[in-house]
């Protein structure tokens, strides 16, 4: 288990993660957020404890982009030096919407979106930002394509083929998956 604690005069983050399973229970303080990183939690087998109070009288962002720091923080720090397959892809469709999604956990973040997130319980430039946030204090490269018409079922099938990604991703290996014989 990985504890990381972020505190700025916006917000109060803490972060518990665990790359191995265990509990989920997550209080950002935006119920949408709290939605999808729950999925997150529970598709890809991490067990994930957050606990963040902002400054939402402001807005959302803030704490989306602070969350996003601590967990990307902790998903590096619990992910180091592990032998991992570090590569992960799936397809998710969600009613009329669908998500394909393929991660690199190789320690170098960056974030490509093909498609867009429009407005659903957070605003759609929030959710690119906990993404691309995510991705760069992580490590993980990450591409996601989505396409459909109800932002809500776009943005949850972001985040459950990210979930399945990661799940892939992370299985122990035996040997380091790079030529370089590192990973970042």
């Amino acid at each position: 288990m990985v504890r990381v604690e972020r505190e700025t005069k916006e917000v109060g983050v803490t972060v518990k993660l665990s790359p191995d399973g265990g509990e989920i229970d997550i209080d950002t303080g935006i119920g949408f957020l709290d939605h999808m990183l729950t999925t997150l939690a529970l598709h890809s087998g991490i067990g994930l404890e957050i606990k963040a109070k902002g400054d939402l009288h402001v807005d959302e962002h803030h704490t989306v982009e602070d969350v996003a720091i601590a967990l990307g923080r902790a998903f590096r720090k619990a992910v180091d030096g592990k032998k991992i397959v570090r590569f992960g892809s799936a397809i998710v469709p969600m009613d009329e919407s669908v998500a394909i999604c393929g991660v690199d956990v190789s320690g170098r973040g960056y974030f490509v979106l093909e498609g867009e997130f429009r407005d659903a319980g957070i605003k759609g430039e929030n959710t690119v930002h906990f993404l691309d946030t995510f991705c760069r204090n992580s490590g993980i490269n990450m591409y996601i394509q989505v396409k459909g018409s109800n932002a809500h079922h776009m943005i949850e099938s972001a985040f459950k083929a990210l979930a399945l990604s990661l799940r892939q991703a992370l299985q122990d290996t035996e040997d380091v998956r790079s030529t370089k014989g590192v990973v970042d």
